[in-house]
């Protein structure tokens, strides 16, 4: 046998560029205007059911999420936007109505807090592993009981 082996990075440079070229199609093609159908389908994700428990408009099968859906078919095909009709339905349900809570007042601690205990937590898991890593140095003393007890368990063996 030869032992050479065949350069593989031009295969990692292909497919590392194939990735590349594939998230950036993914992240800025849009697929153009949605239409009226699919802005209601994706409204209706963002809304709780008032009556259901975790569930989207988009999910449920009860009544009050039926008309929640009509309201929002409503809405889209006079041209409200988007804005328009969260407005109606916070003034309508109030604050439960939306699945991802608002990021402003007594509610931005939802988001702010996992962020400050994950920060806190690596801080003192760095601080832990840093100081285990700063070991005394060995001295002389150190040194001379170690030498002593190999000494001992040669003369053991």
């Amino acid at each position: 046998m030869s032992g050479s082996r065949p350069d593989r990075r031009p295969h990692w440079a292909a497919i590392l560029l194939a990735s590349l070229a594939l998230l950036a199609v993914a992240v800025f093609d849009n697929g153009g205007e949605p239409t009226d159908a699919e802005r209601v389908q994706s409204l209706s994700t963002l809304y709780a059911c008032p009556t259901c428990d975790g569930q989207s408009v988009a999910e449920s099968n009860a009544a009050v999420a039926a008309s929640i859906r009509d309201l929002i078919r409503l809405r889209v095909s006079t041209g409200a936007s988007d804005e328009q009709i969260r407005d109606e339905l916070l003034r309508s349900y109030g604050t439960d109505v939306l699945l991802t809570p608002p990021s402003d007042g007594f509610s931005a601690l939802i988001w702010i807090l996992p962020a400050v205990v994950a920060t806190f937590g690596a801080a003192g898991l760095f601080a832990v592993v840093r100081r285990s890593g700063s070991r005394r140095k060995a001295t002389a003393a150190d040194a001379e009981l170690v030498e002593v007890a190999r000494r001992a368990r040669a003369n053991d063996g």
